[in-house]
């Protein structure tokens, strides 16, 4: 809670410093565009919003923080260029470095590393005009060759050589056609361009995530391949060979094994065979009968694939023996606790609790004798005392089954906790019902949790329990016909779903209103 609440103190103190320093350039620039020569409304109110553009762009934009923060950056140095004539070009810098690292808002290869390095002497206003126009212009050609031609590429393209042909068009006119240039059609025709580079950008940060998002939506509706065969098909159908296989060392083996763990005897016949290292030893070996791995730079793809689809495999089969072991480990812990409650129920039965009746009997016995009134009402609070703790005793002890429980005997213990019940109970126990130990003993707590529940929040007249095989599996189900409303994921009801867990078994609870309640359990042999 207080690391939530400083979270949000923190963002909200960031939030209103970047308001203040967004702020503050807005006031500069405005300032300095009032006190600039042939100065107007309109020029300024331009001018201003060219810069607020992409700090709210940046701030709708949705996708990478890093490249909303270049945008937003871009934005600050156009104001911040207002005022300090040393900046004039630092939004072009900026905006190139943004649209190289679009979408991610990171720099990745050496080509683009270049490029960045570029804009710093445009940054510091080193390069004239027509340099920075084709600096925009690399950094099209970059994207074309580099990117794939999707949404990804389209936006920093299209930005791009808008822009290089803006400054590039602007710096012709000026050179060639002096007598007819005019710097504020210039630079309103350049701010215009940058107004719809930056409406343009959360528009394409919006499309990069959809695309991404179709993309996975089709590879998920594609077929489901699982292991190294599935691997295998998907390899096949990329070099057009389908007799391609992939098996995988085994070191036990000393060999390669399919599938199924079967050895495989590599090499021979009329296949070829790709060996798969890498610096630990074999991995694995792809038989094929396709030319195209002749070719070393393909057969080097197709390796690293297949080092990757072994991993992969090894790590499933790792997670897979771990979690049998968590619930190996997880079933001996509830069975050695119920052991435990088993042994300490009995002990309460066999000993605490003849030792209270016969103390009990032995204080009734020599009530009548004693004449003295105070300690006949002694005796008699000791009485009532020790009827009061023989009786919790018992219904503490109900809800734990008895230590020879198996083979059947669930029957007796269900008609023993049906016997204590106030409300009218039914057992029916298939004679083919009967399991182990472990799984009478789950049954017995599901049975006794349910019906306590029945008994004191359902308002039931009558409760119903039948425990009987299905298939392979057994099936206990406890019904009532109270006012149903049980909540499923109670911590009583959650606690007998997660010791079926520990057998495979599964918990299941039908109460809706009015309707009574019927929880059913289920075991597989």
């Amino acid at each position: 809670m207080r690391a939530e609440i400083s979270n949000r103190i923190r963002d909200a103190a960031a939030g209103f410093a970047a308001t203040l320093v967004l702020v503050t350039l807005v006031v500069l620039a405005i300032r300095a565009d009032v006190a600039a020569p042939h100065a107007s409304t309109w020029l300024v109110v331009l001018d201003v919003a060219t810069g607020i553009a992409f700090v709210v762009a940046a701030a709708l934009a949705p996708g990478s923080n890093a490249e909303r923060g270049l945008m937003a950056a871009v934005g600050a140095a156009w104001l911040t260029a207002s005022f300090l004539p040393a900046a004039r070009s630092l939004p072009q810098a900026v905006l190139v470095v943004s649209l190289i690292a679009f979408p991610t808002g990171r720099v990745r290869g050496l080509s683009r590393w270049l490029l960045v390095g570029l804009a710093v002497p445009v940054a510091i206003g080193l390069l004239p005009q027509i340099a920075v126009a084709a600096l925009f212009a690399l950094v099209t050609l970059l994207v074309l060759i580099e990117g794939r031609p999707d949404t990804a590429t389209g936006y920093p393209t299209v930005a791009a050589i808008t822009v290089a042909a803006t400054l590039g068009a602007s710096w012709s006119v000026a050179r060639w056609r002096a007598d007819v240039f005019d710097p504020t059609v210039a630079l309103v025709g350049f701010e215009l361009v940058l107004l719809a580079v930056a409406i343009a950008f959360p528009v394409a940060a919006q499309a990069v995530i959809r695309s991404r998002a179709r993309l996975a939506d089709r590879l998920l509706a594609g077929e489901r391949l699982t292991g190294l065969d599935g691997f295998a098909v998907v390899l096949g159908r990329v070099l057009g060979d389908p007799s391609v296989q992939v098996f995988r060392w085994h070191s036990p083996d000393v060999g390669y094994v399919d599938e199924g763990g079967r050895l495989v005897p590599a090499g021979g016949g009329d296949r070829r065979w790709l060996t798969v290292d890498d610096p630990d030893g074999r991995v694995a070996v792809v038989a094929h009968q396709s030319l195209v791995l002749d070719d070393p730079p393909t057969a080097d793809a197709v390796a690293a694939a297949v080092r990757l689809a072994v991993r992969h495999l090894r790590l499933q089969e790792e997670q897979r023996q771990q979690l049998a072991e968590l619930e190996a480990s997880r079933a001996r812990i509830v069975a050695a606790a119920d052991r435990e409650r088993e042994r300490a129920a009995t002990q309460l039965r066999q000993d605490v609790g003849p030792s209270l009746q016969r103390a009990q009997s032995e204080l009734t016995a020599v009530r009548p004798a004693t004449r003295h009134p105070a300690v006949a009402g002694s005796l008699d609070v000791v009485v009532t005392e020790l009827a009061t703790a023989r009786d919790e005793i018992v219904e503490l002890v109900a809800g734990v089954p008895p230590a020879q429980l198996g083979g059947g005997r669930l029957r007796a213990a269900l008609d023993t906790v049906a016997q204590r019940s106030p409300v009218p109970v039914s057992v029916t126990v298939d004679a083919d019902a009967a399991g182990d130990a472990d799984t009478e003993s789950a049954f017995f707590y599901v049975c006794s949790e349910a019906l306590a529940n029945a008994v004191k929040y359902a308002d039931a007249n009558r409760i119903d329990i039948t425990v009987r095989r299905v298939n392979s599996a057994i099936m206990a189900t406890v019904s009532d016909d109270g006012q149903g409303g049980a909540n499923p994921s109670g911590s009583g009801l959650q606690g007998l779903a997660d010791r079926l867990a520990t057998l495979n078994g599964r918990l299941r609870v039908d109460s809706a209103p009015g309707a009574g309640t019927t929880v059913t359990a289920v075991v597989t042999d």
